[in-house]
């Protein structure tokens, strides 16, 4: 199986330019529309569309079409929020509320990553070593980070906890992602919905 690493690898053969779009604004032009749509809603004309170039000039870039060039976007979208959870655990102060509040607003701000969709109808219709090397990804940058801190705070949960911290883990992730929408019609500011969500985790149902 490609790993993630060489995946990337592979994806970044030095080319001579492109005249008509560089790759990195490929990238970034079917990572907003697959975040959004999800892959099969997306075509590679919707992609030249939004990029004002003709659908052929992506095969300069993907020529095996679009199932690489969503690996390649996800690969790269999931890279980068690892990063950043990582970068806002590591700057919090070194308590279980504080590193939540600095994910969820990171989390909050961002779009989402409607992780089921891709589950559950994203991952299906690729091909099974894609579905499985962004089934790891998944797990490894955008969950793993999360159960780890509960991991790091376990001694502060009740003890019927202890055994699937990925339960706590998945609720404030799940949780995060849902506010995304509420956000925009709430009277609410973002700190104020994080440590809301704070409070209903640890207040209502961890912390002895």
């Amino acid at each position: 199986m490609t790993n993630i690493t060489t995946y990337l690898k592979l994806g970044s053969v030095n080319k001579k330019a492109n005249p008509t779009s560089s790759k990195d604004a490929v990238l970034n032009a079917a990572e907003q529309l697959f975040s959004a749509r999800g892959y099969t809603a997306v075509t590679l004309k919707h992609i030249a569309d939004k990029l004002g170039i003709k659908q052929a000039s992506l095969y300069y870039h993907f020529p095996l079409g679009k199932e690489d060039l969503y690996v390649e976007v996800m690969l790269r979208h999931l890279e980068h929020r690892l990063t950043a959870l990582e970068g806002a655990i590591d700057r919090a102060e070194p308590t279980l509320p504080s590193c939540l509040f600095a994910v969820g607003i990171w989390l909050i701000q961002q779009p989402p990553l409607n992780s089921e969709r891709m589950v559950m109808s994203d991952l299906p219709e690729l091909s099974p070593d894609k579905a499985d090397l962004l089934g790891a990804a998944m797990g490894r940058c955008a969950f793993d980070p999360i159960v780890a801190l509960f991991d790091r705070y376990r001694h502060q949960l009740k003890e019927r906890f202890h055994s699937d911290l990925g339960l706590p883990a998945g609720t404030f992730i799940a949780t995060l992602e849902s506010l995304s929408t509420y956000r925009r019609y709430g009277s609410k500011t973002d700190e104020e919905l994080v440590l809301d969500t704070i409070e209903l985790l640890l207040g209502g149902a961890l912390l002895p």
